[in-house]
């Protein structure tokens, strides 16, 4: 039986097996020295945390995009007005002569020359930019956004890659957060460090006051999730160059274990392992349990 009379008994539980790699302490205290110390516990809530990158975004010039769109719309125009000189000569040709059949082969070379045209800018359009930029009534909608200054187009780069990113969060300059629609990928990589990006867009107020060639940090969130458990940081310790929370394992013993993966959060530390929901772990005086393993507590 181990008492607080004596120097306090620091047991340190290692298993045989050679995977295990986390350093596990229990420390023993009675009731009364919990309540003076101010040791208090909670159960842990289940959690599940999607994994996050860094990188950053770079406001990109919409006018060749512009131009392009211009240049399509004149193209289909003028392929419009060619396909039917074509017809009509064709037609005046093959009535009565009135149209030699020279002139009629000729416009329909035309109508054939105005529509590869088409063809050609919208490939372009879909090679430059993305297939997502290639669906003619979206893109005329995010041109007039961005002529409007409602939109600002971005492009996002993160040293890690950008592989599986649905969501990004732009950090501006004065603290404030903007959202990040993802349009999909960037057609270029980055020439610094040869990775590929994504073209989002940014909407709202703020789209007007991102000028062209800004840039901001970005924080990517993929689709996969991870299960674990979110450790308050009333209940979190630093100390060895890892993150430790205690668990409470019976009335009088506390078990101090190290975060696995433990990823920021608002409320928090997510960690992806060590811990199961339910767990009372110590929201309060949880210093105090680590101050006690090193030197002795005495009871009142």
């Amino acid at each position: 039986m181990i008492k607080l009379g004596a120097p306090l008994v620091v047991m340190g539980l290692l298993l045989a097996s050679p995977v295990w790699a986390v350093d596990v302490r229990v420390v023993q205290i009675s009731a009364a020295t919990q309540k003076r110390l101010g040791v208090e516990a909670a159960p842990l809530v289940a959690a599940r945390h999607r994994a996050t990158v860094s990188g950053f975004a770079r406001v990109v010039d919409p006018t060749p995009l512009a131009v392009l769109d211009s240049d399509l719309a004149s193209a289909e125009a003028a392929a419009q007005a060619s396909r039917a000189e074509a017809a009509r000569t064709k037609g005046l040709a093959a009535a009565d002569a009135t149209v030699s059949l020279r002139v009629a082969q000729a416009a329909q070379a035309q109508a054939g020359a105005d529509n590869a045209r088409v063809t050609l800018l919208r490939r372009r359009i879909g090679l430059e930019w993305g297939p997502v930029f290639a669906r003619d009534a979206g893109r005329a909608r995010l041109i007039a956004e961005l002529v409007a200054g409602r939109a600002a187009l971005v492009r996002i780069d993160a040293p890690a890659g950008v592989a599986g990113a649905r969501e990004a969060e732009m950090r501006l300059s004065g603290g404030d957060t903007v959202n990040i629609a993802i349009l999909g990928p960037a057609r270029t990589a980055d020439p610094r460090g040869q990775t590929g990006g994504l073209i989002g867009v940014v909407r709202g107020p703020v789209a007007a006051e991102l000028g062209v060639g800004m840039s901001a940090p970005v924080t990517l969130s993929g689709g996969a999730t991870s299960l674990g458990v979110m450790v308050p940081r009333g209940a979190l310790i630093r100390t060895d160059g890892q993150t430790f929370a205690y668990v409470r394992r019976d009335a009088t013993h506390f078990e101090r274990r190290a975060l696995v993966a433990p990823s920021p959060q608002p409320d928090g530390l997510f960690s992806a392992g060590g811990f199961s929901a339910g767990e009372a772990v110590v929201v309060s005086g949880a210093s105090a349990l680590l101050a006690a393993e090193h030197t002795p507590v005495d009871e009142d």
